[in-house]
């Protein structure tokens, strides 16, 4: 059953065009509304989607039949026709196509791959929440470019959509979250509750996040999870696939949630985790955010196990946020 949800004007949103739009749907002959509606260079919020919506459904399939019509015309290609598609999946809650679906995927699909978030564009959107509403599955990669695009904060659309995409736990796309999601299946569900507990790390330890972990974890030999976890944060060490080699967003609070993990009462301390933590400070594409999870890593491994590799990176690290971190942490 589809939820009924409160749309707002999107930012860039005339008020006038959509009451004008909501004044065409009341009134105007489909072929009328459709005309105003193809001949924009730029798709429509999710206010004058919400107006749209909102006509009786004869009178959405009595427009999406003109625009089928207007769009299969062979003049109608490239945006003509991608618009057109957006507006279809916009007006055909309750009667999606099949065929509509297959293109609204291959959309979706086109997007995620040529793009790290959508910007200021309410297509992603639109086209995603058709097929949701069509009970079509979106990929991972498509499900990471919503997050990402809901989390610039521009599409309050995309940000709606979240509680309907559980899975994939984490984005794929980045060399550790692709290692991780390959290995979830074949670990348990315990492993499947463990990620978003590592999503949910905050930027310092807690004694009350290590005894969930201790939870969390419960059954699982020690031994077995450093020797899993351990190849995820050092493929973490390498970056992520945003600007810079900066993490994804929506995955980077797992990545120090993995040092939290490493280094937690939970584990034994042991000397691959000093290097791999080690490394999470140190390498350049990883500034102050994960840098400083290893850095707190590092300074309450049990028995004093990191102090050593914070002293020798008090004298190798670059970045002067991290080098003050890791200074402060010897003298704390």
């Amino acid at each position: 059953m589809t939820r009924t949800r409160t749309f707002d004007p999107s930012p860039w949103e005339d008020p006038g065009r959509i009451d004008f739009i909501g004044r065409l749907a009341a009134q105007a002959e489909p072929a009328v509304l459709a005309g105003q509606l193809l001949h924009r260079s730029e798709g429509e919020g999710y206010r004058t989607a919400a107006v749209l919506r909102a006509m009786p459904e004869e009178r959405r399939k009595a427009l999406a039949r003109v625009v089928v019509e207007r769009i299969g015309r062979g003049t109608r290609a490239g945006d003509a026709r991608r618009q057109g598609m957006v507006l279809l999946a916009v007006i055909s809650r309750g009667f999606p196509d099949a065929a509509w679906c297959e293109e609204w995927n291959a959309l979706l699909e086109d997007r995620a791959r040529r793009w790290y978030s959508s910007g200021t564009s309410d297509e992603l959107p639109a086209l995603a929440e058709a097929l949701l509403d069509a009970g079509r599955p979106l990929s991972g990669e498509v499900v990471g470019l919503l997050r990402r695009s809901a989390y610039d904060g521009c599409l309050d659309w995309a940000g709606m959509l979240l509680d309907r995409l559980p899975e994939p736990p984490l984005n794929p796309g980045e060399l550790w979250s692709d290692r991780a999601l390959a290995e979830l299946p074949q670990l348990g569900v315990s492993w499947r509750r463990l990620i978003p507990h590592l999503r949910d790390a905050k930027p310092a330890p807690s004694a009350r996040w290590d005894r969930t972990t201790a939870a969390v974890l419960d059954g699982i030999d020690p031994e077995a999870v450093r020797r899993t976890v351990t190849p995820w944060l050092a493929l973490a060490t390498h970056g992520g696939s945003a600007q810079s080699a900066g993490h994804d967003p929506w995955n980077v609070t797992a990545v120090r949630g993995l040092a939290w993990l490493l280094s937690s009462p939970a584990l034994p301390p042991h000397p691959e985790t000093v290097r791999t933590l080690g490394a999470l400070v140190e390498r350049s594409p990883v500034k102050s955010v994960v840098a400083g999870a290893g850095v707190r890593a590092l300074a309450r491994l049990e028995g004093g196990a990191g102090q050593a590799e914070l002293r020798r990176l008090a004298g190798s690290v670059g970045h002067t946020v991290t080098r003050r971190q890791v200074r402060s942490a010897l003298t704390g």
